[in-house]
């Protein structure tokens, strides 16, 4: 059953999806620094998901259709903003200094993570099917599943910054290259809200 469950993992972690794909844009546009802070937030809203499952938390959005509506139309706001955001990055990029880029960069990824549903939704009806063992408690195989996940997660994620990172080094000085990955970024934060916003709770329980 964990062989399974590596090998699933692995499987959607290569396969194109909106995380990989706008860490692609992102690294590609402003360097592997900017897309290992993006990760790092991605894999935190990863543990927070874990331990939502492992706990039983998960159930509170479930239950209450209307707290998942929230995060959803929450994500969908938080998206349009970034792409707002990049659409204006000549103007808005002056008052960002150096030092706050790494934590913008990793809030970026933990709130794209934690405010997507479709997320919530896969931790839920995904890792169950992988519990292995009946001598050990779900809340410990779903914490050790998580960590799992997480782990090839950061691999594969971390091979994609590094070649998203050599086109960022030959081609971030070619202007047209800006502009192209500028844009590019700002479709697929669109595509991500688009998404997002026609996401259904198919789980919501009734009393």
């Amino acid at each position: 059953m964990l062989l399974s469950f590596i090998i699933s993992c692995f499987l959607l972690a290569v396969s194109p999806g909106p995380d990989n794909i706008y860490l692609t844009a992102l690294t590609s546009k402003s360097g592997k620094i900017a897309g290992l802070s993006f990760l790092t937030g991605l894999i935190t809203g990863c543990f927070v998901h874990t331990t939502l499952l492992a706990f039983g938390l998960n159930e509170l959005l479930i239950r209450h259709g209307f707290f998942f509506e929230i995060i959803k139309y929450s994500g969908v706001f938080y998206l349009l903003f970034l792409s707002y955001y990049n659409y204006k990055s000549e103007i808005l990029n002056i008052y960002t200094n150096n030092n706050n880029k790494l934590f913008k960069y990793f809030k970026r990824g933990a709130l794209m993570n934690l405010l997507n549903p479709k997320v919530f939704l896969f931790f839920t009806l995904f890792f169950p099917n992988f519990i292995y063992s009946e001598i050990y408690s779900f809340k410990l195989q779903i914490l050790s599943l998580g960590f799992i996940f997480i782990a090839i997660t950061f691999i594969v994620f971390g091979l994609i910054i590094l070649f998203s990172n050599f086109i960022h080094k030959n081609f971030s000085s070619n202007n047209r290259f800006k502009i192209f990955a500028k844009y590019f970024n700002v479709l697929v934060l669109l595509f991500i809200a688009v998404l997002i916003l026609f996401t259904e709770n198919n789980l919501t329980l009734t009393n």
